[in-house]
């Protein structure tokens, strides 16, 4: 049989089996939360590739977002490795959001899965780096609470920051918490947005200036539990506010893409949800 024929989508009673694949595969013992929005999201999938006695032997999660589409979370169990099948869920993932409309399929790769996607095509882009600790001091700025009447407001930064329609997953956050800061010039835009993530450790944020990016990291992790930030190696300002605060490199991964380049402004994003969809 070929592998790609016995990949699907994951049933109910597989979702537990593809958690233990992926934890085995070396993602985090948190890795269940990541799995909830594309097993819950008609916009999203768990593909699970057959196992011997009805198991499973390889997960890949996919997360669509109109012309653009993330595949996250593609793990082999170790006793099923070097037989293609990483290629073969990338192949299946690919398709999957090709039929719904994406022309550009991004991800970010791991040391080790990296050369499985340089040969299918994918083009590197630039790591991003998940850091941990509690922020210092910051740039002031005049934080609001977030709420409905914000939605639309936010969505337009998050498509000028990731270049990306991402009402997908931006709206199933509910309630909408988290906190802003307002435009200057009475225009009703925002500056800068942080939403704590339903879906991992990080916060997303993103900021039309760097000042008003530093200060909502700062304000994502004030302490005094240790928090988590994920930021583009392309957002100097995050960056530089992160080794000031003495933050702890936990890991990166590298992002990359197959098909058009994405009109992206790492610059403008200050906290990735995860290392999913960004």
């Amino acid at each position: 049989m070929r592998l790609a024929s016995a990949i699907r989508p994951a049933t109910d009673r597989e979702v537990p089996l593809a958690v233990d694949v992926l934890r085995r595969a070396g993602f985090g013992t948190q890795v269940a939360r990541l799995l909830e929005y594309p097993r819950r999201s008609p916009d999203g999938v768990i593909l699970v590739a057959e196992g011997e006695g009805g198991g499973v032997s390889g997960v890949a999660c996919v997360a669509a977002f109109a012309t653009t589409g993330w595949i996250g979370a593609l793990g082999v169990a170790p006793e099923a490795r070097r037989r293609g099948l990483g290629a073969a869920l990338t192949e299946a993932s690919v398709r999957w959001l090709r039929n719904r409309g994406a022309q550009t399929v991004l991800l970010y790769a791991t040391e080790a899965g990296r050369p499985v996607y340089d040969r299918l095509g994918f083009v590197a882009e630039e790591r991003a780096v998940a850091w941990r600790g509690v922020s210092g001091g910051a740039p002031p700025a005049d934080l609001q609470r977030l709420g409905e009447p914000d939605r639309a407001r936010l969505r337009a930064l998050d498509l000028h920051a990731t270049g990306e329609r991402r009402d997908a997953v931006l709206d199933t956050i509910l309630p909408l918490a988290g906190v802003a800061v307002a435009g200057d010039d009475g225009d009703g835009d925002l500056l800068g947005w942080a939403i704590a993530s339903p879906w991992g450790a990080g916060t997303a944020i993103a900021a039309a200036r760097p000042e008003v990016g530093v200060a909502l990291m700062a304000a994502a992790t004030a302490g005094p539990a240790a928090g988590t930030l994920i930021v583009p190696d392309g957002n100097i300002a995050a960056t530089d506010a992160l080794r000031a605060w003495r933050f702890v490199r936990l890991n990166d991964a590298l992002r990359m893409r197959l098909g058009p380049a994405v009109a992206w402004r790492p610059d403008r994003q200050f906290g990735l949800f995860n290392l999913f969809w960004g």
